[in-house]
């Protein structure tokens, strides 16, 4: 798990600084929160479906979710599982469980009702 948190850390010093830069658009830090997410999905079953939102993306690191695809979908280019059509951070994964992130906050509940 400290590995975890600590590589999650790493990865959002480089797409924050990255989008201080110019080089992405938009960027949320999980700073602070890496133990909540990521001990909460050490909890879970690898078959159990997250409706996650932003500052959760220890979860999908958890999950095994390459370091590769968050900067090809952070980064919009077509290498991605989204291939450039999602905002950044609005991370997705069906083979692991992780339901696409949605802009409106609020909106997991219902998704997950209709689920």
């Amino acid at each position: 798990m400290y590995h975890t948190m600590t590589l999650l850390n790493t990865m959002d010093r480089v797409l924050y600084d990255s989008q201080r830069q110019g080089r992405i658009s938009f960027y949320m830090t999980n700073y602070g929160e890496e133990g909540t997410h990521i001990g909460s999905a050490a909890a879970l079953d690898d078959k159990d479906l997250v409706f996650g939102q932003y500052r959760e993306t220890g979860i999908l690191m958890w999950r095994g979710f390459p370091i590769q695809q968050f900067m090809n979908q952070c980064y919009g280019n077509n290498a991605g599982g989204d291939k450039g059509r999602q905002m950044p951070v609005h991370y997705g994964c069906t083979e692991r469980c992780f339901v696409t992130i949605s802009s409106p906050l609020a909106t997991q509940m219902p998704q997950g009702m209709t689920l």
